[in-house]
C-alpha cells in the first residue's frame, strides 16, 4: 500500500511538472478565453469513434482468448476494456490488471491466463506504435531536425541512437527466454512442494496467456482489428482540430493527425494519471514545432481533447458495466 501511494505521489509530481512546463510561457486568461470559444459539435463524432476503437480492441482481445471450449460475450470484453481505461486514468497501469481480473471473475476464467494475453496485446501495440512512429518521423515530418529537437535528441552523438534498437533487441531476447522458461515449467510434472506447485500452476496459467498468440485462428482479422484501432486513434486526433478550425487555419490534415497521434502515444505512455501534463506538453510543443500553431492555441486543443476523452471514458464505463450485467442475466451460459 505504501509503495502504491508513493507511486501515485510521484506520478502527480511528474504531472504537475509537465503542466507547469506547458503553461509557463502562455497567458492563462487567453487560454481560458479560447477554451470557452471552442465549437462543441464535433464531440458526438469523437465519442462514437472512441467507442468504436474500444469495441475493436475488445474484438481483437477475443481472438487471443477464445478456444473451442471458451467463448466470452462481447459485452463482457468491452466492459473490461472500458474498466481498464477508467482505472488507468486514476492510477497509471492499474487498468492493465483490472481489465483481465474483471473478465476472469465474470466468466470464471484464470486471471493469470488473461493477464498473459494483455502482455501479448501490449507488446503487439508497442511494435505497431514504433513502426508507425518511424513512418511518421521519416515520411510525414519534413524536418527531421525538428523531431530531434522535440524529443531532446539534438545533441545526441551518432552512437547514442544504437541504444534504442539495442534495448529492443535485449527486450526481445528476454521475452524469448521467458517463453522458454514458461514452456519448461508447463511441462514439469515432478514438483511436489505445495508452494512451488502453486507457483508452477500460476506460471502455467500465465504462460498459456502469453502463448495464446499461437492459437489465433485468423491473423488477417487480427491485423484488420489492429489497423482499425490505430485508424480510430488517428480520427480521435483529427476530429478535435475542428473545435478551433485548425484544419483550415493551419492546413492540418489526416497525415498531420498521424504525427500528432504518435506524439500523444508517447505522452500517455509516461506514467502520469490519465496522461495529464505529459500529453498536454508534448502535443503543445509538437503543434508549435511542426506546424507553427501558437502555444496557447495548441494547449487549448490538448486540454479540450484530453478532457472530452477523459469524461467520455468515465461516462461510458458505467453504461458498459450495466449492459454487460443485463446481457449476462438475460443470456445465461
Amino acid at each position: 500500500m505504501g509503495k502504491r501511494l508513493l507511486n501515485i505521489l510521484v506520478s502527480l509530481v511528474v504531472a504537475g511538472l509537465f503542466i507547469w512546463l506547458a503553461v509557463r510561457n502562455i497567458d492563462v486568461s487567453e487560454l481560458w478565453l479560447q477554451i470557452r470559444s471552442v465549437s462543441l459539435w464535433w464531440i458526438p463524432f469523437f465519442v462514437a469513434v472512441m467507442i468504436l476503437s474500444h469495441l475493436l480492441r475488445a474484438e481483437r482481445w477475443r481472438l487471443l482468448i477464445e478456444r473451442e471450449n471458451i467463448s466470452v460475450p462481447l459485452s463482457t470484453l468491452f466492459a473490461g476494456v472500458m474498466m481498464g481505461y477508467m482505472f488507468n486514468n486514476i492510477v497509471p497501469r492499474l487498468g492493465e490488471v483490472t481489465r483481465p481480473v474483471y473478465v476472469a471473475r465474470q466468466q470464471r476464467m484464470s486471471s493469470g491466463n488473461l493477464i498473459g494475453t494483455i502482455v501479448i496485446e501490449r507488446l503487439f501495440d508497442i511494435v505497431s506504435m514504433l513502426a508507425i512512429m518511424l513512418f511518421a518521423a521519416f515520411y510525414l515530418v519534413a524536418d527531421t531536425e525538428a523531431v530531434r529537437e522535440l524529443l531532446g535528441m539534438q545533441d545526441w552523438p551518432w552512437y547514442a541512437y544504437l541504444v534504442i534498437p539495442g534495448v529492443l533487441l535485449l527486450a526481445a531476447a528476454a521475452f524469448l527466454l521467458a517463453l522458454r522458461i514458461l514452456n519448461a515449467l508447463e511441462n514439469r510434472t515432478d514438483v511436489t512442494n505445495p508452494v512451488l506447485q502453486k507457483i508452477v500452476r500460476a506460471s502455467r496459467s500465465f504462460s498459456d496467456g502469453i502463448l495464446s498468440i499461437r492459437h489465433i485462428k485468423s491473423w488477417p482479422l487480427f491485423m484488420v482489428f489492429t489497423a482499425g484501432i490505430w485508424l480510430a486513434y488517428v480520427l480521435m486526433t483529427f476530429i478535435p482540430l475542428f473545435m478551433l478550425n485548425l484544419q483550415a487555419t493551419y492546413g492540418l490534415g489526416i497525415s498531420d493527425a498521424v504525427v500528432l497521434t504518435m506524439v500523444s502515444s508517447v505522452g500517455v505512455s509516461i506514467p502520469t494519471p490519465a496522461g495529464i501534463g505529459s500529453y498536454h506538453l508534448l502535443i503543445q510543443q509538437s503543434m508549435w514545432v511542426f506546424y507553427e500553431v501558437p502555444l496557447v492555441t495548441a494547449l487549448t486543443y490538448a486540454t479540450v481533447a484530453h478532457a472530452v476523452n477523459l469524461i467520455s471514458v468515465f461516462a461510458v464505463t458505467p453504461a458498459a458495466l450495466w449492459w454487460d450485467k443485463y446481457y449476462r442475466l438475460n443470456n445465461p451460459r
